[in-house]
């Protein structure tokens, strides 16, 4: 037995030692054969792993604009702005400003869209301009419009009343039974600069009006003598006349008379400067405000930033900010005026890019809730 019992252990040894692998067989698992050949120049090359670029919370619709400046001799041949936008019965209306020089007088130009994306001009001529508003001494601006019950069109403009910086200005308000007017300005303006020592005490300019279930609420900029704007609120049952936002517990000047609801961003933050042209939107999910803003004291370097809010008087900026910037669009030098629509889930973005010292108006859109 002792004999078998041997016999049959060297076999299992013999048969282990042919299927495990020798100490050569290991070595060239293990290690990489070094064969000084060099890689092939043809093979794919696997990708390297990298962090996705973060999608635009704007998309640019193209570098072209949407609705470009008038024809040389023109009065919108240089500059032209989006003013004014609502949409209504299924069709996108703007109001547009034009001008050729600024500050010089300024006109407003009809425009149709069935899309927000294709626009036609609806005539060669304005049809409205700056001298039917009596009380303009420069220029008027188009800025919001809106559609009564009734039918009534209504558009706020605000004027700029002389070549200083800061200019005088103030907020009228024009009616027509028609977009295509004929449009007809107040006696005299809805909105005026504060007092002496006030936040908004050179100008209200740049407003953007809603109607709301208990009348009309109205977002303007305001700006003091060292030409700061921050935004202001006013509120109207008839849209005509309006009662500036106070918060009662400030008595001291600046805001003794009235407050403005936001105010320009922290030392060093991209709207350290200034914070203007209010766009507002009461949503399901609260109110929504676009604004532009700068860094810089002479304005010139814009961003665009949002806001919401509870209740539109308490704003709370979005962590997205700045959402967007002229280089944005190829060529751009800067951007200036802009105005928002909101519609069918979407926020259109219509601003006036300045490309080689000329203006068009080019479109950025949103869909979606705010993040």
């Amino acid at each position: 037995m002792k004999k078998i019992y041997l016999t049959l252990t060297c076999l299992i040894f013999v048969l282990s030692a042919c299927t495990s692998p020798g100490p050569t067989e290991v070595a060239t698992q293990a290690l990489p054969t070094n064969t000084d050949v060099p890689p092939d120049p043809t093979a794919p090359v696997e990708p390297l792993s990298a962090t996705p670029e973060p999608t635009p919370f704007f998309q640019v619709y193209s570098d072209q604009p949407i609705v470009p400046n008038g024809v040389d001799g023109t009065w919108d041949d240089r500059y032209t702005d989006p003013g004014a936008v609502v949409y209504h019965d299924g069709i996108f209306h703007m109001f547009r400003n034009g001008f050729r020089a600024f500050p010089a007088e300024s006109q407003v130009g009809y425009v149709t869209s069935p899309d927000g994306y294709e626009w036609t001009k609806q005539g060669d001529d304005p049809i409205f301009k700056t001298s039917d508003v009596p009380y303009a001494k420069i220029a008027m601006y188009a800025s919001s419009a809106l559609v009564e019950a009734d039918g009534t069109w209504v558009m706020y403009f605000y004027t700029w009343d002389s070549k200083d910086f800061p200019s005088a200005s103030v907020i009228g308000r024009a009616t027509a039974k028609s977009p295509t007017g004929p449009w007809g300005a107040d006696a005299g303006p809805v909105l005026v600069p504060g007092a002496m020592d006030e936040w908004d005490r050179k100008q209200v300019l740049a407003p953007h009006v809603i109607q709301t279930g208990d009348g009309y609420v109205m977002y303007y900029s305001g700006t003091n003598s060292a030409g700061v704007q921050m935004i202001g609120m006013a509120t109207s049952r008839d849209g005509i006349q309006w009662t500036k936002y106070n918060d009662p517990s400030t008595t001291a000047a600046p805001f003794a008379e009235s407050d403005p609801v936001f105010q320009p961003g922290e030392a060093g933050a991209w709207d350290a400067s200034w914070v203007h042209q209010p766009r507002v939107f009461q949503t399901p999910e609260g109110w929504v405000m676009f604004y532009r803003g700068t860094q810089n004291k002479e304005g010139s370097i814009m961003k665009l930033g949002v806001a919401t809010s509870g209740d539109g008087i308490h704003w709370e900026r979005s962590p997205l900010n700045p959402l967007l910037k002229p280089s944005d669009v190829p060529h751009a030098q800067y951007f200036w005026f802009t105005n928002v629509l909101h519609t069918d889930d979407t926020y259109y973005l219509f601003w006036e890019v300045d490309i080689g010292r000329s203006t068009e108006i080019y479109l950025a859109t949103h869909q979606g809730a705010i993040p």
